[in-house]
């Protein structure tokens, strides 16, 4: 049986992976009041962000500072996607973008930063380090 290709799946993932920190930075994390054990995204707060990364990078004239937010009310957790730079690599138009997210209960929101690329056909890819 073939499975549905969920993109959304990817940037949960990448930001999956940045959650779980090795174990000995898990004790200076507690200084700020938030434990990366704890934070968990739900399938809709992915959706939620991804909707919002989409209509990011494909927004016609997007601009150095522009935003857009989500909010999950099940969950509790929120986030926003801004675009911080705009720039160009290979060839490829580029947005490198600030993922702040707010997991309910914890009072430091958590940052994290992707580069998109916008390929010859048409589609938006996590650039590659």
């Amino acid at each position: 049986m073939m499975q549905r290709f969920r993109p959304w799946f990817y940037l949960a993932s990448a930001l999956g992976a940045l959650v779980l920190v090795p174990g000995h930075l898990h004790a200076q994390a507690g200084a700020f009041g938030w434990s990366p054990d704890t934070a968990r995204l739900t399938d809709e707060d992915n959706r939620l962000m991804w909707d919002a990364m989409v209509k990011l990078n494909r927004s016609q004239g997007a601009m150095t500072g522009e935003s857009r937010s989500w909010q999950n009310a099940a969950s509790g957790n929120s986030g926003k996607v801004l675009l911080e730079k705009l720039s160009e690599i290979n060839g490829m138009r580029c947005h490198e973008l600030r993922y702040s997210i707010s997991f309910s209960g914890q009072p430091v929101p958590q940052d994290y930063q992707f580069t998109w690329c916008r390929t010859a056909n048409g589609e938006w890819k996590i650039a590659p380090q």
